[in-house]
């Protein structure tokens, strides 16, 4: 895939990270998760990243995990590798790992750094690429800002033939998704993240592919699937019923992290909701809630497998 080349469409899944009850990588559960999104509906993966607990990984943890996810994949779906780091030494390290694995892409998000100084973004992005022959996404992930400007994304576009997409995380995501359509083309990739409560929105202005977690990617897919064969109503009525799962996961990151591993403890895919790191606060009210929502969405999960 290069500049042009369209990455796949539709639900691209960021693969959690299971530990077991010793803090260690539990591969025999990172195996399950795979083969269950596969199952489910996802058009590509996504790993490590943000949602994979990914600061918390060692460098050879984020190899395994890589390699783990593609051969479990075994090429059924394309593997888009989590390259970031504030280093781009490190970032070239890690997309040329990716590349020697056989990964489809790798995404490298923006340092907080630049944010604060975003015409430096050109070089940084253009020194890494120069050095990875796969096709480059940049996440534009800011939690609380609008991200990099629409026109120095263009002028990287420009610049880095490589570049193949970007995947958006910032306040309000869904008009720079729309910005970023208009300066950039269909054939320039844009995903959505952090902003999956919006979904409807998202897909009604053109985006290519959400990338949330694991967990509830056969939903996620049929919401796709409906809305892309023009069932747009019958999509929406889907999404309506999943709001209550994305509007308590989404409060922030890490309740985001523990609501997900548990739903995953309760599917069977995980053996355990183990996170690294100060531990998630489950007290008597979010556990309640918790458990409400789960039961709620795996009654969305068997109605629509039934469809």
């Amino acid at each position: 895939m290069t500049q042009g080349v369209p990455l796949p469409r539709g639900i691209i899944g960021v693969v959690q990270t299971p530990f077991d009850a010793r803090g260690a990588l539990d591969e025999s559960s990172l195996e399950r998760l795979v083969e269950s999104a596969v199952r489910g509906g996802a058009s590509g993966l996504l790993a490590p990243a943000v949602a994979s607990e990914v600061a918390a990984l060692t460098a050879a943890e984020r190899e395994r995990v890589l390699t783990l996810v593609l051969s479990t994949a075994a090429g059924r779906l394309p593997v888009i590798a989590g390259a970031s780091s504030d280093d781009w030494e490190d970032c070239v390290r890690h997309g040329r790992a990716a590349a020697a694995r056989g990964a489809s892409a790798y995404l490298v998000a923006v340092p907080a750094g630049i944010y604060a100084a975003p015409e430096s973004a050109v070089a940084w992005f253009a020194q890494i690429a120069a050095q990875v022959e796969l096709p480059l996404m940049v996440q534009d992930l800011e939690w609380n800002g609008s991200g990099l400007p629409v026109a120095l994304i263009a002028e990287m576009a420009a610049k880095i033939p490589t570049l193949s997409g970007v995947k958006i995380e910032t306040v309000p995501a869904g008009p720079k998704y729309t910005h970023v359509r208009e300066a950039l083309g269909a054939a320039f990739f844009i995903g959505g993240g952090w902003a999956v409560p919006q979904m409807i929105e998202a897909l009604d202005r053109g985006v290519d592919a959400l990338m949330p977690e694991c967990s509830m990617i056969p939903v996620y897919a049929r919401i796709h699937r409906l809305y892309e064969s023009g069932e747009r109503e019958r999509a929406l009525a889907v999404f309506r019923r999943l709001l209550p799962v994305l509007a308590y996961s989404n409060q922030e990151l890490r309740t985001s992290i523990a609501f997900f591993k548990r739903l995953l403890v309760r599917k069977g895919i995980f053996a355990t909701e183990a996170m690294r790191g100060q531990p998630f606060m489950w007290d008597a009210h979010n556990e309640r809630i918790a458990a409400e929502l789960i039961e709620l969405y795996l009654e969305l999960e068997r109605a629509e497998a039934r469809l």
